[in-house]
């Protein structure tokens, strides 16, 4: 059975010692059978702090997980 694919957009900001950082990840997610919306909330968590470890701790400011078919 094929799985839906979803759209995925997460900001998360920061205050650096050099002013505020933040990023945006988004992206398209076809997620294995059993995956939870929490699994892929730390998904994007977790690629947008490997790109920008700055962020790592930082708070969330937007999340949205919806379908990716209209």
């Amino acid at each position: 059975m094929q799985q839906d694919t979803y759209h995925c957009v997460l900001t998360i900001q920061r205050t650096t010692t050099s002013g505020t950082a933040s990023a945006t990840f988004a992206d398209a997610i076809t997620p294995k059978p059993g995956t939870t919306r929490a699994d892929i909330f730390d998904l994007a968590i977790n690629h947008l702090t490997q790109r920008r470890p700055e962020l790592t701790g930082g708070t969330v400011l937007f999340f949205a997980l919806d379908k990716n078919q209209l």
